[in-house]
């Protein structure tokens, strides 16, 4: 396959691809304004943080498959690669211990003052007495706003400090999910507002969407202790800074953060911010991800990314619609034959049946399969008795709204 890495990834997610045979091209260099002109004939697509704009998905004349070298999709223009049938996958969790740990190095840095000392150290100047005073973590609550594989790896690690922690109640989440947040201790309450509101330190990590969007506000910040840290790792436009600047200014909140709302595209450049040079501020250059380890680790996640796709599995895919979506279901047994299918396809067509999924299994010796498939669209009467009067099918069972029948 060609596949073009349109951000600086790790060498071994190269190496490892070229070594399954695939033509890879590395450029790191392009940019949202110049992708189009990079996807001639390309297959696969990675990035990491450049911006793939609908323009860019459309100008492709053979892409199938783009992958986000990291957990969040918000710089893909999903919409855009489902309307042309493209899938989008993510790596999730791969990158989950290095956000955590700096998560806890932007927090000792605020509670220790370290940045500051550093400072005063590199000018000469000698301050025990101011640097002495800290308050300490053991003992305090940390709210923990979103306990995916991030938030869940924070939780572990605030634990070992001797931190609370709380997290809000959520439907939907898995088994395992739950189960781990049971086995860390995790308290669980049913707004965010009662989450911030007994947290000393309040540490994000959500995805960036519509819903996120200034998700720390004005009026969540009311809810905040005087004197509370904000930690903030996951996008910058997930803070509205304005509102935190007045928390920091008028009630002595503090935070340390790795995003802004308009930090630079780029690895380098200037950077001019209210809230990055705010002294009750320690910040980093959003490198929460970028340890040699979670690099390794996300290379490895794209080369498996790129194999289940190949497979016919896609890994980690967040715009395939879920199995199930189909108003009906067809299942055919049938002989492992040349043919089969195709004329099973052919009797659904002339339906006028839709078919959203399909899934063929083939049973040990070889000899006999079942296919699954999912269709939309009302079975006419005689659906059942054409397709079992095809050649080498040996069962057919129809379900639907209107009736359940089998043989």
């Amino acid at each position: 396959m060609k596949i073009l890495i349109a951000d600086k990834v790790h060498q071994s997610a190269i190496t490892g691809l070229e070594s399954l045979g695939h033509e890879v091209t590395s450029n790191p260099a392009c940019t949202e304004v110049d992708l189009h002109e990079h996807l001639e004939d390309i297959e696969v697509l990675v990035v990491r943080s450049t911006r793939v704009i609908a323009e860019s998905i459309e100008a492709a004349n053979a892409l199938e498959l783009i992958i986000r070298a990291g957990a969040g999709t918000d710089t893909i223009d999903v919409e855009a690669a489902s309307s042309q049938g493209i899938y989008v996958c993510n790596i999730p969790g791969r990158n989950a211990v290095a956000v955590a740990e700096l998560t806890f190095g932007l927090l000792l840095a605020i509670d220790r003052r370290i940045a500051d000392g550093v400072i005063d150290l590199r000018d000469g100047v000698w301050n025990k007495k101011l640097y002495s005073k800290a308050e300490g973590l053991q003992g305090k609550t940390m709210g923990v706003i979103g306990l995916g594989d991030i938030g869940l790896c924070v939780a572990e690690r605030a634990k070992a400090f001797g931190i609370k922690v709380i997290g809000q109640r959520k439907p939907g989440r898995t088994p395992q999910i739950e189960q781990k947040i049971r086995q860390i201790g995790v308290k669980l309450v049913d707004t965010k507002e009662e989450l911030v509101s007994q947290s000393n330190i309040v540490s994000v990590h959500v995805p960036y969407n519509h819903e996120t969007n200034a998700l720390i506000n004005r009026d969540l910040l009311q809810h905040f202790m005087d004197d509370a840290i904000l930690i903030n790792t996951s996008r910058g436009e997930i803070v509205d800074e304005e509102a935190l600047l007045e928390a920091i200014n008028q009630r002595g909140l503090k935070a340390g953060l790795d995003v802004f709302r308009d930090e630079p595209s780029k690895g380098e450049g200037s950077f001019r911010s209210q809230i990055a040079s705010n002294p009750s501020v320690v910040g980093s250059h959003h490198i929460g991800a970028s340890t040699t380890q979670a690099s390794k680790a996300i290379a490895q996640g794209i080369v498996d990314a790129i194999t289940s796709f190949e497979q016919g599995s896609p890994l980690n895919c967040v715009n395939q619609s879920p199995a199930g979506d189909g108003t009906s279901q067809v299942r055919v047994r049938h002989l492992d034959r040349v043919g089969v299918l195709a004329s099973v396809l052919s009797a659904l067509r002339a339906a006028e049946l839709n078919v959203q999924y399909m899934d063929n299994k083939v049973f040990a010796g070889k000899n006999a399969a079942v296919s699954t498939i999912e269709v939309v669209g009302d079975m006419p009467s005689d659906l059942y008795e054409n397709l079992l009067r095809l050649d080498n099918v040996l069962g057919v069972s129809l379900l639907d709204q209107r009736n359940a029948k089998s043989v």
